[in-house]
């Protein structure tokens, strides 16, 4: 910030950046999640239309129907915005602002038939995260987070746990062959930290950000996996970080992530540097 000296013509208070009012994205954000959430429960347990990616993922009819939805709502409300889709994109990252959306992130377990996969939508503004909605369609579960103010999952606060990793659960990769080349996950079995593994990045970080996990390991997550949950989790008391403990932010893409309740994170990062 610019310090005014001695040698200033004249004294002038410091400039007081203020949160933007995002209540409008934010409104339309929800909207949006709900239409979503009709859809994935719709192709739950019929023919999902399962493709492979070049990537060798899975992507079923309703990502592509919910990657869609999203576009058109989002295009109609605001022309000028870029949308990163992890199925379908009208813009890249960078700067300006950014709607960056991952369908359904779960999609293993959706196929599976576990109800694991939300859905997830971030307003992003020169890389950095203002906005998170996370819908939970099964459970009926809203989580909101903006830049500056607690989180919230249908309407009530909701705050990280105050459990080190040694007293509570720290969840990993639901990626099999992650768990196979990683040492960091025998470090944490043989330190006697408990662990949950299962599909689905979003829901684990919602999850810890209600306290129900004091840390989340993830080395190969996405951008768009990560987006929404980057506020909520922030705005629970929590902390993300890269895998290396650098701050993330979403002008280029990258891959994995490092959560937790803030207490044992940097010792979350010294089990992924010796992995």
């Amino acid at each position: 910030m610019f310090q005014y000296g001695a040698d200033s013509l004249a004294a002038a208070p410091p400039t007081i950046y203020m949160p933007t009012n995002y209540n409008k994205e934010k409104e339309i954000a929800v909207s949006i999640a709900r239409e979503a959430g009709k859809i994935i429960v719709e192709y739950f347990d019929i023919d999902q239309q399962v493709e492979i990616k070049e990537d060798k993922s899975p992507v079923t009819i309703a990502d592509k129907k919910v990657n869609s939805l999203v576009i058109e709502r989002l295009s109609e409300a605001f022309p000028d915005d870029g949308i990163v889709g992890e199925e379908e994109s009208t813009s890249e990252y960078g700067m300006g602002r950014k709607w960056i959306c991952d369908p359904i992130d779960g999609t293993a377990g959706y196929i599976w038939g576990t109800p694991t996969a939300f859905f997830s939508l971030a307003l992003v503004v020169d890389g950095h995260p203002v906005l998170g909605v996370v819908y939970d369609a099964f459970l009926d579960k809203m989580y909101i987070g903006q830049e500056g103010q607690p989180s919230e999952c249908n309407g009530k606060i909701i705050f990280v746990s105050s459990l080190t990793i040694f007293e509570g659960v720290v969840a990993v990769t639901g990626g099999v062959r992650n768990l196979l080349r990683s040492s960091y996950c025998k470090k944490l079995v043989d330190d006697k930290i408990k662990l949950a593994c299962f599909s689905g990045a979003v829901i684990k970080a919602c999850l810890l950000a209600r306290g129900k996990f004091s840390g989340f390991i993830e080395p190969g997550v996405n951008l768009h996996d990560i987006a929404a949950i980057h506020t909520i989790v922030e705005g629970a008391g929590g902390k993300i970080t890269s895998m290396n403990g650098g701050e993330i932010t979403y002008l280029k893409p990258i891959k994995g992530c490092i959560i937790s309740n803030g207490i044992n994170h940097a010792e979350l990062i010294e089990y992924c540097r010796e992995g």
